[in-house]
């Protein structure tokens, strides 16, 4: 009976129905959809209150009953945890995010995303907890690209045969291609040379991932490098990033003391930006509530 209040809950919070046919791919698609364009990815309570606590019941209750967002354990964890008692089989996936800045990757655990098995045994990699995140889950193929609705993905295998690297890619250009519909709500490979994208690294994880049994509170000792270690931006760094669906396929995002709004067509991403000020917390706190589904109820503090 709990269980089924939770997911109740849940469904209700990102707007998804009940599921009709069962742990299908279509219905992961529509809560991928739905997590991303619902829950935002936020570090205000990482900067302001230096808190990072991913319990579940803890997760759930913020989440879920307080409509607030989150970090990627938090996120995932939530996402795992409601994907489980729907009926899917869900793993932990351990992952080392990619410093673009240093052109070197974060110590494995640093990022969590999952890979779910579908009942065919097909994989799908899943992940609402990134900022940078792939709208629709991706195949768990490698050497070829991918077009999950917001961007063009791969995924590749390192030289050394050890990990698995996950990158995002964008047309630099508008060129003549054909890219599938939005309505498909799913992820599509698609028959594009990858030297036309422009290829940007997310983060990458352990090959035999599959082996490591990981659970959500594995990542607890990880908590207190993500409060505090300097090279760890979101302790510093004010982000809050929700994907768009609906109207247009996009995002809109707060970096710091900027307002951006992304839109992405035919392959193009383009950008928009507004300057914010948290001296109006009024005007402050309406963004977040009609932008992001946000409701905070204490002083917010950007910083850049």
């Amino acid at each position: 009976m709990r269980f089924q209040m939770e997911i109740d809950e849940y469904l209700k919070r990102i707007e998804v129905e009940q599921p009709k046919n069962g742990a299908t791919k279509e219905y992961l698609n529509q809560l991928h959809i739905g997590h991303l364009t619902h829950i935002p990815f936020e570090t205000f309570d990482l900067i302001d209150l230096k808190q990072l606590n991913i319990s579940i019941d803890h997760v759930f209750e913020r989440i879920v009953r307080q409509n607030r967002g989150g970090v990627c354990y938090q996120m995932n964890g939530l996402f795992a945890y409601i994907l489980g008692k729907l009926g899917y089989h869900v793993q932990y996936v351990p992952c080392g995010v990619y410093m673009l800045d240093k052109k070197i990757y974060h110590s494995i655990h640093s990022h969590v995303s999952l890979c779910v098995t579908l009942e065919n045994d097909e994989k799908m990699l899943c992940d609402v907890g990134f900022s940078r995140d792939y709208l629709t889950p991706l195949y768990f193929r490698t050497d070829c690209v991918q077009f999950a609705l917001d961007g063009f993905f791969r995924l590749i295998k390192s030289e050394d045969g050890k990990f698995y690297h996950l990158e995002r890619g964008f047309l630099e250009t508008n060129q003549s291609i054909s890219l599938p519909s939005p309505s498909t709500r799913s992820t599509h490979i698609v028959d594009i040379d990858p030297e036309k994208i422009k290829w940007v690294g997310s983060y990458r994880f352990p090959i035999n991932f599959d082996e490591l049994n990981l659970k959500l509170e594995d990542f607890e000792s990880a908590c207190s490098s993500t409060l505090h270690s300097p090279d760890v931006r979101l302790n510093h760094l004010t982000i809050c990033r929700i994907e768009v669906f609906e109207p247009f396929i996009g995002a809109r995002g707060i970096i710091g003391k900027t307002y951006s709004e992304w839109t992405f067509e035919n392959g193009i991403e383009t950008r928009t930006d507004m300057q914010l000020s948290d001296d109006n917390q009024d005007e402050l706190k309406k963004i977040l509530k009609e932008k992001f589904h946000l409701d905070i109820d204490r002083t917010i503090h950007l910083v850049e």
